[in-house]
Parts: C-alpha cells; structure tokens; sequence
C-alpha cells in the first residue's frame, strides 16, 4: 500500500481521482476522421489499475473501458466521429469524482509552432480591424494558447484554455495559424469545426523546439548543444530542446490534421545544410513520437527582409529540399512561398499575414486533403527540368505554368532591383560564378540567353535576400527560389530513352495461400497518415523485429494513396505522400524479401472519397501487375457502381488470371464482403481469396468481440486458400489491454483468420511484438487442415464459451474465451471437441509453452476477465476428431 502512495504522490494525483491534462477542456475540438482524418485519443491519469469508463455523446453506457497501467496512466482510440453538432464526453474511474468534457466539437485540429512570425498576432496584420470584426461569424474556430513556458525535461502537461473564437478572443491569437483556418474555412471546411492550438516563441532557433533524440541526428550541425539534456538547470528559450520539452511533448498523441511551421530566422546564420538537415530531423521526430503517423505539415517559406546579415537564401534552399521528392527524406510537406511579400521597410515580420494564410490554405488542401492540379492550383511554378540546347541558350521548364508573368515584388526598390532592370535568373558553369541571363517567357518555360560556347551546369532563380522581381502563374502565386542543375540536349535524350524501356517488375515468390496471409494492413493505425517512409519503414522492422522470421509476408497500403486518373485513366499515386511511385516502393518491400499490397474500391469511390476502379478494373489490374504487386483489397464503398456487386470481382479476377499467366504471379485478391452463407456464401470462395464478414474493427473490447460472432456464421465457407475475414488485427493499439490483446490474437488464430497487423509496427513494445510472434500461436495459423475453429459451447451465464479448432496431428487447439466482467472457472470437456469421453490427452498452455498435464474426460481452467486461455489437447491415441 506504501508504495501505491508513492506512486500516487509523484503523479500528483489523488487516490482513485480521473485526471486529465489541460489539452482536453471544455469547448475543445477533436480530430475527425472524416475526410482522410485520423482516429482521436484521449488520455489521462487514474490510480494504478483504477478501472476507467469513458461515454461519449446520449450514450447511457460506456463506449470505451480501459485500466489505468502501473503509473496510473489510461489512453483510448475513440471511435470514429463525425458531425458538427457539439457533445459532452464523461470519464469515470471506480470511485471519486468524473471529469465531463462540455461542448466538444468533432472537426479539424491544427498544431502551429515555430518562432516569431507565427506568434505575431491578428491584433497587429494589415486589416487587423476588419479581420478581428467578422470573427464572430466564424464560432466554429476554437482557440487554444499554449502559455510560454520551458522546461530541461520533459513535461507531461501544460497550461492553457479552450476559447471560442471572437472579436474578444482572436485579436492575441497567431495570424498565421489564425487566417489559414479563415481561409479553410472560405475555401473548403465551411462551418466544420476547427481546433486551433498555437505553441510558438518569438527569436527561438528550431533546436528549441527538437527533443534530444532529434537534435542527434543531425551530428556536427548541433555538437554542443545536446548537452543541455543532462542537466536540470533552465537556460534561455533559445536552449536546445527546452521548448520541446514544456511546449510540445504535452500535446504528443493529440491527433491532428496538420501541423504548420513558420521558422528559421533565427537560424540563418547556421546556413542551408545544418537548417535542412534540422528540419527534415524535427518533422520526422514529432511524428514518429506522435504515433499517429505521418500528418501534413506545412512550411512557411522565410520572406524577403534587409534586417539581417546572414545568407537568408540557404534556410529557404533548405525548405525546398524538405518537401516531397523521389527517394527523399521526408513526405507529406507543403511550403507556402512568399518571396514576393518582403516588407518595405525591410522588417522580419511582413505584415500581410492574409496572403500568407491563403497560401498556407492552398497547402493545406493539396498536402493534406489531396486536391491536385488542374482543379487546384496551390503552388507557382514548380521547376521541373533545365536543359541547355543545341543553341547554347537553357530552357528552364516548369509545372502549374498557366500564365506566367513576372511582376515586381512587394517592397524592391530600383537600387536592389525590380523586374524592369533585373533578371530573376542567373547561370553558372561551376556553382561558384553566376552571371544574370536573359529570360524569354514562354508557355511553360523560361529560355535564358547564354554566352557562345558557354557550357552552363547550374542555373538558380532569386537567390539573393530581397529579391526585386518574381515569377508568377495565374493563381498569383510566386515561384520558389532555386539551385538546380542543367544537362545537355544529349543528356535528356538519353534519360527519355530510358524512362521508355522501364525495367519489369520484380516479384518475390507466389504465394500458394495453403493457409491465411499474415502481414500489416495501415489503416487501423495510420488511416490516412500513410506515406513511403512509412512503408519502407514498416519492412525494414518485419525483418527487424522478427515478423518476418514469424511468417508475416505481407505490407499492405489500405486508403488514401490515390488521388485521381490522368487523361488516358490511368490511376495516380499522392505525390507529396508516394513521390517515388508504387512500382518503386514495391521493389523495395520486395528487396527485403516480403510482399507488397494495395487498396481499391469497387465503386467509383473509395470509402475515403478517392478514385476507385469501377469501370477500369481490367486497366487497373493491368498497372498493379505492372507494378509489381501481391495483394489487392477491394471495398464496397459509394459512387456510382456495377449492378451486381460481384461483377467487380469477376473483372479483377480475370485481369490478375492474365497477369498469372503472363508472369507466373498470382495476386491475392480480399474483397468486401459476404455475410451470408446460402447466398454469395455458395460461390465467393471461387472469386476472391478472401472476404469480409463484418463491419470495420475498433480497437476495444466489445467490437473485437462483435466481429469475432459475425465471422462464426461463415465457418462452413472458409476453405485452404479461401478464407473468412473478420477484420485487422487491434493488437499493440491504445484501447486493447494486453490480457485482452492476447485473446484477440488467440482466437484470430483459432478462426483461421488473416493475421494482418494493424498496429504501429515501428514503435511497438517488446509486449506486442511478443504477441504477433508467439511460435505456438501462431502455429495454429499456419497449421494446413484449413478447417475454420468454431464457438463449441454456448456463453456461460458469466461469459464464459470454448472455441475449438481442429489440427493436423489430431489435436484440437481450444481457447477457453471470458467476455465476462470477473474471473470465471471455463471447462472444456471432451464430448465438446469431438474426442471420447475416456481418452487420455496432454494439455498444453500455448501462450507459456509448456504442458500443464495429462487428463481425460475434461480440462478446466480458471480465466481472467477478457482472457483467453489457450491450450493444445493432443490425445494419447491418434482419434478420429471433427468438430
């Protein structure tokens, strides 16, 4: 008892109280997952192994149950939340006070952060009076302030309310983060509700804002100044890490849309290397810590000022080199540029925070919610190629090119130079003398006039602290500054050839599917924060872990990489999430000896809005075979659709039997869905490889059961290579107990399901890892009778039922099931699992591996709540066994 006091006191808590930290209030806003949006947590403190009920909305029962772990900490992944109408949230622990969250709205979360230029307020923009006079009309904008503070450790709470926007309560508030909802608001999200959480200090390097680990990665960029983690003592705001620590590390876990940044004045001097390599290393540090995967982020491109002396080009080289690129560091980054809008006289803060927002918006609906060109044009125009002709003269060619005209700059002067004395443009043939060229403005390429006989290398574009003169298209909106190379005419002939003789695809082995795939599907963690670094991420640690060793083959994509058709059909991938394409991502999954798989629907849509493949099923199966991949889930979603809902499946069908026979590779084909066993039960497993019996898992207790009595209707359907699909795998995710997450994976087994992860196989704990990978357990799975385990006994009057699957050998694997709320004693007896009465049979516990004895007639068990004792019953004598 001392020492729960103990632990108790160190938390601040008091005994059995349900706390929470401040991030959740009243008014608040929690991230939808409507529209590509994530599941939301909430999270807390309660008593060591307090008991937890979280009821969400009208709801008379609790929605989610969750023990508090050893240190009195509690996490849950809400269920899916949709609509704009608010709604109270209320925690309970077993005694004491519960906590009520008022008017909680579901919507649009964005975290801001960064130095100065974000924390400006509305109060001080151009048109501040009338910006801050029509906030009334925007209430659903909710307002959350982080109160300056920093800390040498990190903090796990801190200090700020929940506000409804106003003419009161705007006019503090940052104008970045501020107007690019306003914006959203006018552009998309209408009155859906936005949550606004501002943590930003003004003059404070991006060090201040990485936690010890990140600033690691970046090596001799930050010598010295990690250092600071091994003291207790507070330096200045601008000391490494201590931003992150009190401002930051309290929100981690707070599912968010998008985070937007809007920083690195104070890191010029450092130059572009050290800025790029900060902050590709921030970016990816706050989201592998966030577990949410990775949501959009958006840059703020520094603008034009005279203020400083450093080279203020290398931090915005450096914010290019970030954003999205074939092979890159990082995915899923946008950057608004505003080279054009330099203050005129020559400040670091431009004032015209309106034009910024509007920027950050365009960004915010390509990055984060996939909108593309030509229906959105949300940036100027984007360098593609630069090639030196036969002419001696370098044609700069460029995307969203429509219109392009040059126009002055906000605040140049003639003595710096604007468009009518200045060229924007400037060649080099070693990257070290540069000289001005002429620009000829074409269609969608700049030809610049080079001297005779020059062979140019580089070419840059407004590399200088304030330039006068900038390139804009017809969406006003300015092209970034530039480094790039030039080849030779002869150069991109030979790079053209190349791209027309592509190298075939590579495929690992077919798979004969004698018994269930194993692997990863995103969704159930990711959603739609899902990009290559992820995926190749996630094959790296199947290798890594031991998944791989274990049987799991397959890393599967679900929703939201799609984004629309080109002119002849073909499917696109997301360019700022997949810049390398399909085809290269499958290689890669491939090199590491594993299989890689897809998503689709059958519709016109995909559940998340995407393109989906009705009427091009036979030209997408063409492209998935082309690049090169091994699986393909099929939904049922909206739009418009065939008549009959397997005819989608049929045409799959028949264009992967073609890929079969061209390339020898069979292509597992999971399809949505079949729940009835005399109708589409009769012919499905002729189809499709796999089907859906049941509704989309949660990650609690009550929905892994629901899926779990869904999938037993089908039991007589499933057959070797043909198999029912109650749904990913919750193991290892927020909300699943241990005790509960080893029955889950107990009983997947004994169903003969599927075991895709659908976890965060990165970051997950030697516990979960332990779990997927249990050599008896899983050997249940891959055991080739392939005959389904079904529920053998009726739920007891205490929840108690036996679940019971035939091997091989002529054991029968049983899992003694507890849905009940207390300790049950479970009983299995023989005349339940098809085997005499009077046979002598060894037990033996799967989870610990070992025997626990021999017995006939009946095994029982004493079984925790939520637990699944699972046992192997092997008969002395080989028996003639068939549930």
């Amino acid at each position: 008892m001392q020492r729960i006091i103990v632990v108790l006191a160190v938390l601040g808590l008091s005994s059995a109280a349900v706390h929470l930290p401040n991030i959740f209030g009243d008014n608040m806003v929690l991230q939808t997952n409507g529209e590509y949006g994530a599941r939301s947590f909430i999270w807390g403190t309660a008593s060591p192994g307090e008991k937890v009920s979280i009821t969400e909305g009208s709801s008379k029962q609790p929605q989610y149950v969750v023990n508090a772990d050893q240190q009195g900490k509690w996490k849950v992944m809400l269920n899916p939340i949709r609509g704009n109408k608010p709604f109270d949230i209320v925690m309970s622990g077993e005694t004491g006070p519960s906590v009520t969250l008022h008017k909680v709205l579901a919507g649009n979360v964005l975290l801001c952060s960064g130095q100065s230029n974000m924390q400006i307020p509305v109060s001080y923009i151009l048109n501040a009076t009338a910006t801050i006079a029509e906030a009334d009309q925007y209430s659903n904008i909710r307002l959350f302030q982080v109160k300056q503070d920093q800390s040498a450790t990190p903090k796990d709470d801190l200090n700020g309310t929940w506000v409804i926007n106003s003419a009161k309560t705007v006019p503090p508030f940052s104008a970045v983060c501020y107007l690019t909802a306003l914006w959203m608001s006018r552009m998309h999200w209408g009155k859906t509700p936005i949550g606004l959480v501002q943590s930003d200090w003004g003059g404070t390097p991006i060090q201040a804002w990485m936690s010890p680990d990140a600033l690691q990665q970046c090596g001799e960029h930050n010598q010295g100044d990690v250092a600071v983690e091994k003291t207790e003592d507070v330096g200045g705001p601008g000391t490494p890490s201590q931003l992150y620590n009190a401002m930051i590390h309290p929100l981690v876990g707070m599912t968010v849309r998008a985070a937007l940044w809007y920083q690195g004045e104070a890191n010029v001097p450092q130059g572009r290397d050290a800025y790029t390599c900060n902050l590709g290393s921030l970016i990816q540090s706050w989201r592998d810590v966030w577990g949410i995967g990775d949501f959009a982020w958006l840059n703020v491109q520094l603008a034009p000022y005279t203020g400083g002396t450093g080279y203020i080009s290398g931090v915005r080289l450096a914010e290019t080199d970030v954003r999205p690129h074939p092979h890159g560091p990082v995915d899923t980054v946008g950057t608004a540029v505003i080279i054009d809008l330099g203050d005129p006289s020559g400040i670091v803060h431009p004032h015209n925070k309106t034009e910024v927002g509007r920027r950050m918006a365009l960004q915010m609906l390509h990055v984060a919610l996939a909108q593309q060109y030509p229906n959105l044009t949300f940036s100027g125009p984007e360098f593609k190629s630069a090639v030196q002709e036969s002419t001696g003269n370098v044609v700069v060619n460029f995307d969203y090119a429509e219109g392009m005209y040059w126009n002055d700059t906000h605040g140049c002067s003639m003595n710096e130079g604007c468009c009518s004395n200045y060229s924007a443009f400037e060649i080099s043939a070693d990257n070290v003398t540069w000289m001005k060229a002429e620009p000829k403005l074409g269609t969608s390429s700049v030809e610049l006039i080079a001297p005779a006989g020059k062979v140019i290398k580089f070419v840059r574009l407004d590399i200088s602290n304030f330039p006068g003169c900038a390139l804009f298209n017809n969406a006003q909106l300015p092209a970034t500054p530039f480094i790039k190379e030039v080849v030779s005419w002869q150069e991109e002939q030979a790079l053209r050839e190349q791209d027309v003789h592509k190298t075939s695809p590579t495929y690992t082995e077919t798979e004969d599917l004698t018994t269930p795939p194993m692997g990863f599907n995103s969704w159930n963690f990711y959603h739609c924060n899902i990009d290559e670094r992820i995926v190749m991420k996630t094959a790296d640690a199947f290798v890594e872990k031991g998944l791989a060793a274990a049987g799991y083959q397959y890393v599967n994509i679900d929703d939201c990489w799609q984004v629309q058709r080109d002119d002849d059909g073909n499917i696109v991938p997301d360019p700022v999430r997949f810049p390398s394409g399909m085809k290269a991502l499958a290689d890669y999954v491939h090199s590491k000896g594993l299989k890689f798989g897809l998503y689709t629907a059958q519709a016109e849509f995909t559940c998340q809005k995407r393109p989906g493949s009705w009427t091009h099923e036979l030209q997408d199966a063409a492209t998935y075979c082309e690049w090169g991949i091994d699986y393909l889930k099929i939904d049922h979603c909206g739009g418009h659709t065939n008549p009959h809902l397997n005819d989608s499946w049929i045409l799959f069908k028949q264009g992967f039997d073609k890929c079969k026979q061209q390339t020898g590779k069979q292509i597992v084909m999971s399809v949505e869905s079949c729940h009835d066993v005399t109708g589409c039960g009769s012919w499905i497993a002729k189809e499709a490889n796999l089907w859906r019996t049941c509704g989309d898992i949660q990650s609690n207790w009550k929905s892994i059961m629901g899926n779990l009595d869904s999938n037993n209707v089908m039991a007589s359907v499933a057959t070797p290579g043909h198999y029912n699909d109650p749904d990913m795998l919750q193991v290892g995710n927020s909300g699943v107990s241990l005790t509960e997450a080893k029955a889950h994976f107990s009983l997947w087994n004994i169903i003969m399901a599927p075991l895709l992860a659908g976890n965060d196989v990165l970051g997950m704990s030697n516990e979960t890892v332990a779990i997927l990978t249990a050599p008896e357990v899983v050997a249940i799975n891959k055991d080739t009778l392939g005959k389904q385990g079904i529920r053998v006994s009726p739920a007891n009057s205490t929840g108690g039922e036996v679940w019971a699957r035939n091997m091989t050998d002529k054991s029968v694997a049983v899992a003694l099931l507890n849905r009940g709320n207390e300790t049950t004693n479970i009983i299995v007896t023989w005349d339940m699992i098809s085997m005499p009465n009077d046979a002598k049979a060894t037990v033996r516990d799967l989870w610990e591996a070992k025997d626990v004895g021999s017995f006939t007639g009946s095994f029982s068990s004493p079984v925790l709540s939520h637990e699944a004792v699972l046992v192997r019953i092997t008969p002395a004598q080989a028996n003639s066994v068939s549930l």
